[in-house]
């Protein structure tokens, strides 16, 4: 009997030694999900417990002092930057653009940019830059607060040692007779920054094929950069990648021309019909992308040109009598505006001084 007794004793202690160790695994599990679920809210910036702030005010209304404001309720979260949308069907190019590159579709991770610095954000103060909208207005948008500002107005001397770079867009400064000889462009058909990087083979603006890179890198006596990409990028791949690829080469540049000023130009705006058949490249998700573009110049030093401010009309849609397509500027004369703009928006150098007109106002 006592036999008997012992062994019913060992069966229940080894009953309870199991419920403990379950009872163990559960705690560990959940303590490690309570942590997982902390570290995420953590990491995106949101509260691990919410709610706990209304609890403990009605359970303890003496939690605050006397006569203490209560507790703000939290603000709705701002939009979110539009989403790249899906590719648009490709349409017929004008004969001068090669239209997009298959390569540039490749998507690589993203990490996102670091907000500008605050020599950056206070260049409204330095410059008097109105106070953001509290609307957004496609045509300046809050990059007004980046952008370079008006300054003394320079001849166009100032341009033959000043180097663009871009794609189609860009490219009607080195196809049209009023600038073909005298100004230096590296801009090529259907490309994006992805394809310089890759130094791919493009097409000059007369045609002859290179390897982009190569073309760049070899230029010789440049006093200035302008640069200009995205609207290739952005029909083949997301905004994401596009910026990635656009500040890997902005470094390649700054590393390659370390002494040079660059000026990174905006997307230049489109008709409103044109962004209708291709949402990626409407006004408002172009100005979503010309934020990104603004503090991605200025977080490494470089200078923002607003060229909306130029080419969109009051309702931030591409001037209809500059462009045939929609996109690219009619001819050489409608490129007259956007040159006028840069040599009127440069920042002060010794170099750039020997080029204010007399009549040109103030440069300093």
């Amino acid at each position: 009997m006592a036999h008997h007794t012992d062994r019913q004793y060992q069966k229940k202690q080894r009953g309870r030694v199991l419920a403990a160790q379950a009872a163990l695994g559960v705690c560990i599990a959940a303590l490690t999900a309570g942590v997982g679920y902390a570290s995420l809210c953590i990491v995106r910036g949101q509260a691990v417990l919410p709610g706990l702030p209304q609890v403990l005010a009605a359970w303890l209304p003496f939690s605050q002092p006397p006569g203490a404001p209560e507790a703000a309720a939290p603000c709705a979260p701002e939009a979110a930057v539009p989403c790249a949308p899906e590719a648009a069907v490709p349409e017929t190019a004008p004969a001068w653009d090669a239209g997009t590159d298959a390569a540039s579709a490749q998507e690589v991770p993203f990490a996102s940019e670091q907000p500008a610095p605050a020599a950056a954000q206070a260049l409204s103060a330095v410059w008097n830059t109105p106070v953001p909208l509290a609307q957004p207005v496609p045509a300046v948008g809050d990059t007004r607060l980046l952008a370079v500002p008006e300054n003394g107005r320079l001849s166009d001397d100032y341009f033959r040692d000043a180097l663009f770079i871009g794609d189609s867009v860009t490219q009607g400064f080195g196809v049209y007779p009023e600038y073909k000889d005298w100004m230096r462009v590296c801009a090529y058909k259907g490309i994006g920054p992805q394809n310089v990087l890759q130094n791919m083979v493009g097409q000059r603006p007369d045609n002859t094929p290179i390897e982009m890179w190569d073309d760049i890198k070899t230029q010789q006596g440049v006093a200035n950069i302008y640069v200009l990409f995205g609207a290739n990028a952005l029909l083949a791949q997301s905004d994401e990648a596009f910026l990635k690829y656009y500040g890997d080469l902005l470094d390649l540049l700054r590393g390659h021309f370390p002494n040079v000023p660059i000026y990174v130009q905006s997307l230049t705006p489109t008709t409103q019909a044109y962004g209708q058949r291709r949402p990626a490249l409407a006004r408002d998700h172009l100005c979503a992308v010309n934020e990104a573009v603004a503090q991605m110049a200025a977080s490494r030093g470089m200078y923002y040109v607003d060229l909306w401010e130029a080419l969109a009309d009051t309702e931030g849609y591409l001037r209809e009598e500059l462009s045939g397509d929609g996109l690219h500027l009619h001819d050489g004369g409608k490129y007259r505006p956007w040159l006028d703009y840069l040599a009127s928006h440069t920042v002060y150098s010794a170099h750039n001084a020997q080029f204010v007109l007399a009549d040109g106002g103030a440069y300093s």
